[in-house]
């Protein structure tokens, strides 16, 4: 039988710390582009020539580039492990509603009100009535019918009370 409890909702420590990380590295990786943009146009309108400091703000600019697309490619990931992990929770929930309807036999969803059904005709006993009926007094027990014979001799008497008071 299927665990139809809800779970406990939990934080997912390991998603939230790649959404921190990925938001982290992007914002950085964009600043760091930008600050070597700057400075590559700073270096281009002075009209330097030392090829190693042209050489360290290409280097920055291409790192702060990779950082920021490597911050961006883990804000896709963390989205669509968001989607993914909302899926399956989708798919257990179904799964747990569908055991719960088989456990109890119906589709609680379904409107089947409208043929006046209470239920007892599926299991063999006939609808209640509107009026509570009054129990019938106890009797001997019911005649033997013509389609089935008795043996008398095997058939028991039925037992009559002695006095009033005695039931049995």
């Amino acid at each position: 039988m299927p665990n139809l409890t809800p779970r406990r909702l939990t934080l997912n420590i390991p998603i939230i710390v790649l959404w921190v990380a990925s938001v982290g590295v992007g914002v950085f990786g964009y600043f760091f582009l930008q600050a070597g943009n700057a400075a590559q146009a700073d270096f281009y309108n002075t009209g330097g020539s030392d090829y190693l400091q042209y050489l360290n703000l290409q280097t920055q600019s291409t790192i702060g580039g990779m950082l920021l697309t490597a911050g961006i490619v883990g804000v896709f990931i963390a989205l669509a492990t968001h989607a993914r992990n909302w899926a399956a929770a989708a798919t257990a929930a179904a799964q747990n509603q569908a055991a719960y309807d088989d456990l109890f036999g119906r589709d609680l969803d379904e409107e089947d009100d409208d043929d006046d059904d209470d239920g007892f005709e599926a299991v063999g006993l006939e609808a209640r009535d509107e009026e509570p009926v009054a129990a019938a007094p106890v009797t001997a027990a019911p005649a033997a019918t013509e389609s089935a014979p008795v043996d008398a001799e095997a058939a028991p008497e039925p037992e009559t009370p002695k006095d009033s008071t005695d039931r049995a």
